[in-house]
């Protein structure tokens, strides 16, 4: 802010050229000190900028790297629980196949005991036999179904919820640099008013 007036008892003890000497020495100092001030403002604002991208661009990576150490680790689990229920139901199917084999088996020795009139009963119970094993499959299969179902929906969920965090904290980061910015400004309005309260100072003293 430059001085424009001074009074006029100083301009009698200073003279004209006194009074324009130290008009320019004072602006000149006021000048120098507003761009030193604007320099470190600068500087500092600069970078605690930095400083918090880098704090964000860390912390994005690190969640980056978390979901991709869950993923793989639910895909393993996920791989490791199908080959369990695969190798469950083939177990399954192996032990319903020989036990449906030996009562074949044994019906058709009966069968051939009991001659024709046993051979329509016989088939008959093979057929029920027959559908309770296929009903038996089906509801197996249904239920690894839901299984894979529920585990995908769980891990979808979780990916969301590290979507929402990683929103939330880009956020929160965009407001404080905003308060940031409102907290230089004011500093800066402080900083010459205190400037300007000194200058006066100055002047009062010098008069008396």
């Amino acid at each position: 802010m430059a001085i424009l007036t001074v009074p006029k008892v100083l301009r009698e003890k200073l003279g004209d050229e006194g009074v324009e000497a130290l008009i320019t020495l004072l602006n000149e100092a006021a000048h120098h000190e507003r761009n030193n001030l604007l320099g470190i403002l600068e500087e500092r604002f600069e970078r605690r900028v930095a400083d918090e991208g880098a704090r964000l661009d860390k912390r994005i990576a690190e969640e980056a790297t978390r979901l991709e150490v869950l993923l793989a680790e639910t895909e393993k689990r996920l791989d490791h629980r199908i080959t369990e229920e695969v190798a469950r139901l083939e177990v399954l199917l192996a032990e319903t196949e020989k036990r449906l084999d030996q009562r074949i088996a044994g019906e058709v020795t009966r069968l051939e005991v009991l001659l024709a009139e046993t051979e329509k009963r016989l088939d008959q119970r093979i057929a029920g036999e027959v559908a309770r094993l296929d009903k038996r499959i089906t509801e197996e299969a249904a239920k690894v179904d839901n299984r894979i179902t529920e585990e995908v929906a769980g891990l979808r969920q979780q990916i969301a919820a590290v979507d929402n965090r990683i929103t939330s904290e880009m956020a929160r980061m965009g407001e404080r640099m905003a308060g940031m910015r409102a907290d230089l400004i004011r500093w800066m309005f402080i900083f010459w008013v205190g400037q300007l309260g000194t200058l006066i100072a100055i002047l009062f003293a010098f008069f008396r």
